[in-house]
């Protein structure tokens, strides 16, 4: 069934003053503050007697498993209950495919899904600890701290999460356009924009040589430059995750964490990209969309959404 416009317009919700947006500043508080403490007792101690290669490795693999718990907590609920709380979010007025009246569709959608879990297992668990360890090896003086000796204070973490964010995204959004910009890349982007709507699972399906360019080397690079402490990169390392599953999750919650500040873009920006396949090149925060100017095709698309609705 189609959204009216003013449904659709619920999306305006996301970083407005509301109860929501406590909310979503609540848990970013808890990522912030409760980490930190929490895993220090246990943290040098769990990475003693790694090499610097293993360790780093180690560490994206333990993010892995807010994989899973993102899927169970955040995403499979809305996507399976479908209940009007969650629904009045959904950006996209199509039905999910996997409700889909044609078999086709659901068939379809069904050897996609298939073809990224394969996809993204190779990705996450055999070709970017293989990047980790490499950086490790060849740019060892970059290689993270995981002792307690320097453990990071909150403006220390502050300012480094601040720079990886700035700097990655810097990084990821020219990669991004690069490979929007010329066929030859293309090729291999196109992988990713198989998902015309989003949905969760798309936010790690890429081309290998796409994944490697555009997501892990901003990824390293950035960890090279702004050479954090390992706590702090697993904080980012959750925002990164979090903000990925966000940008495809097909729902603008106005109390997702990663929304709520200045500089951060709604959930419907990436879906505007995905739908048009032009603008909005970053990810997690807009400003460079914004400087360069490829956000104005957005910013029209979206009121002209709304238009209606007032």
């Amino acid at each position: 069934m189609a959204k009216s416009s003013a449904e659709k317009c619920n999306v305006t919700l996301q970083g407005s003053p509301s109860i929501w947006m406590l909310a979503a500043a609540i848990q970013s508080a808890i990522w912030f503050f409760a980490i930190p403490p929490l895993l220090k007792p246990h943290w040098s101690s769990f990475f003693d007697g790694f090499s610097s290669s293993i360790a780093e490795a180690t560490l994206f693999l333990m993010i892995i498993p807010f994989f899973l718990l993102y899927m169970l907590v955040v995403a499979l609920p809305p996507y399976l209950l479908q209940w009007k709380c969650f629904e009045q979010y959904k950006i996209s007025n199509l039905s999910w495919p996997w409700l889909d009246d044609r078999a086709t569709v659901r068939d379809a959608f069904w050897k996609l899904t298939y073809k990224t879990i394969k996809l993204e297992c190779v990705l996450m668990f055999i070709l970017f600890p293989l990047m980790l360890c490499t950086k490790a090896i060849i740019v060892s003086h970059s290689a993270l701290s995981f002792s307690d000796d320097n453990w990071p204070t909150y403006a220390k973490s502050s300012v480094d999460l601040i720079s990886l964010a700035l700097v990655h995204e810097f990084f990821f959004y020219w990669t991004h356009r690069v490979f929007h910009m010329y066929p030859q890349l293309y090729k291999y982007h196109k992988v990713h924009h198989e998902y015309k709507q989003n949905n969760v699972l798309a936010s790690q399906y890429f081309h290998p040589i796409d994944f490697i360019l555009s997501i892990g080397g901003p990824a390293i690079l950035t960890t090279v430059i702004v050479q954090p402490h390992s706590i702090t990169q697993f904080q980012f390392g959750l925002w990164i995750l979090c903000a990925n599953f966000d940008d495809h999750l097909g729902y603008a919650f106005p109390w997702s964490p990663v929304r709520w500040f200045p500089l951060a873009p709604a959930t419907d920006c990436h879906e505007f990209h995905h739908s048009v396949n032009m603008g909005c090149y970053s990810s997690k925060l807009i400003l460079w969309d914004v400087i360069f100017g490829t956000d104005q095709a957005y910013r029209k698309w979206r009121e002209g959404r709304c238009s209606t609705a007032d």
